[in-house]
């Protein structure tokens, strides 16, 4: 093989001009590729990063919202047993307040009942009582022993207390009472009736009229009416003396 100079020149040149040429028309355009390429694959991975983050964020949001949503729901399942429990703890005390109202209340009728019961037994044997006590009184009553209820009325008329006395008076003026019912079962003496008027005229410090009359249901004793005041000491007043107010 010959070696030639100018062959090898030429070889070198037209190497150098198809390196010029591949450089020229092809290697740009394939690094231009190659960067535009490079760009696209770069944005598409910064895309895919930011998806990526926004999907971690989207998940950790998502996580954070379930866990908030579990701690609402505990709280709101604790605060509704809460309230179930207080209303349940109200409702037992209403009801057992009710129980022990109902329980009073039955307690206080049945206390009642046997209260009227007693005072319906007592109210029986009184006026049994009260008709043997009648009865047997009325076999005691005659002219004498009314005289002594009379002696015995004077007495206590003499012995009232002032207090009792200011309280006639009063009513003497206010009702302006001029006259007195005397009621006896027998008639009264001339003397006993000086006496009764005297001693009612010094009480009532007034003059009065005086009326006697006779009431055989009294039996034996007195009964003296100065308006709205009775005085009483016979057999049917159970041998009690005492002044009341009477409505009329």
């Amino acid at each position: 093989m010959n070696w030639n100079t100018t062959t090898f020149i030429l070889q070198i040149f037209n190497f150098l001009v198809f390196v010029w040429l591949l450089k020229r028309f092809l290697y740009k355009p394939v690094l231009n590729f190659i960067k535009q390429r490079k760009e696209v694959v770069s944005s598409m991975w910064n895309e895919a990063q930011k998806a990526k983050e926004a999907a971690e964020k989207l998940k950790a949001d998502y996580e954070n919202r379930l866990k908030l949503w579990e701690e609402e729901k505990k709280k709101a399942k604790e605060e509704l047993q809460e309230e179930l429990r207080i209303q349940r703890a109200q409702l037992i005390a209403e009801n057992q307040k009710a129980l022990e109202l109902e329980n009073e209340r039955n307690r206080v009728l049945e206390e009642k009942r046997k209260l009227d019961m007693q005072m319906e037994a007592e109210r029986r044997a009184l006026q049994i009582g009260a008709k043997f006590v009648a009865h047997f009184l009325s076999t005691l009553a005659s002219e004498a022993v009314e005289k002594k209820l009379i002696e015995l009325c004077l007495d206590r008329l003499r012995s009232l207390p002032e207090q009792t006395l200011e309280l006639i008076q009063q009513t003497i003026q206010r009702e302006e009472i001029h006259s007195v019912c005397v009621k006896s079962a027998y008639p009264v003496e001339e003397a006993t009736k000086r006496k009764l008027k005297e001693l009612l005229e010094q009480l009532a410090k007034t003059e009065l009229s005086f009326e006697f009359v006779q009431d055989q249901k009294i039996m034996a004793g007195i009964r003296i009416i100065i308006g709205s005041w009775i005085a009483r000491a016979s057999i049917e007043d159970e041998l009690e003396f005492f002044l009341q107010e009477e409505n009329r």
